[in-house]
């Protein structure tokens, strides 16, 4: 059973609350199980003790560096599939914007980020390809992407975190005579995100080898 955006959202809100460690582990598996107070205090221990590994296991994914290897290309929300779109050059400078922003809350609006940098797939006689991306369906994309592994989404999101900086780069250069508010908003989020940030193993070599 993985843990989805939704859940993990509502998992962290509870764990940064201030409440006896006990009292909160049984709310914590409220939340994974759907089950409520009463059927959770009388689990087996051995059960007990196994979601609890597994909330921890979820908590050491938010908590570790996963910039090492890259995310995965396509991911499953909500019965849907979705291409993940790791050559940040198909979003425009409005989508670059709308995800920064969400950036400010990787976890609150991991599924608005997903939401954002994912196209929607569908089935074709060659199997599964990629749709066309609708702006106004963002909504309904990141209703889905509640659903979404959040372990799997996550790191799509450090990705996108690590490789803003290069693409903004990019686009101040095409942005520079276009649109120079636009420019300067995205030369401030460029600032933010570069500081003190150590680039992941993998950006490292691309940068090398392009």
């Amino acid at each position: 059973m993985n843990i989805s955006i939704q859940k993990f959202q509502q998992l962290l809100e509870v764990s940064n609350t201030n409440m006896d460690e006990l009292d909160k582990a049984i709310m914590l598996i409220q939340i994974l199980t759907g089950k409520g107070e009463f059927e959770v205090s009388k689990m087996k221990v051995k059960t007990f003790n196994k979601l609890c590994a597994k909330i921890n296991k979820a908590f050491n994914v938010y908590n570790s560096n996963l910039m090492n290897e890259k995310p995965k290309n396509i991911i499953r929300a909500n019965g849907r599939w979705y291409w993940v779109n790791l050559d940040m050059s198909v979003l425009n400078a409005g989508r670059y914007i709308e995800v920064s922003t969400y950036l400010e809350n990787i976890v609150g609006n991991l599924h608005k980020i997903m939401a954002s940098i994912c196209t929607p797939m569908k089935w074709s006689y060659r199997g599964l390809i990629k749709d066309e991306y609708n702006a106004t369906k963002h909504e309904q994309y990141a209703s889905d992407m509640l659903q979404a592994d959040f372990s799997a989404a996550y790191h799509s999101a450090l990705f996108f975190y690590a490789v803003i900086s290069e693409s903004m780069n990019n686009s101040l250069i095409s942005l520079k005579s276009q649109d120079p508010i636009l420019e300067v908003r995205l030369r401030n989020l460029l600032a933010n995100y570069s500081d003190g940030f150590t680039q992941p193993k993998w950006l490292v070599n691309l940068n090398a080898s392009s």
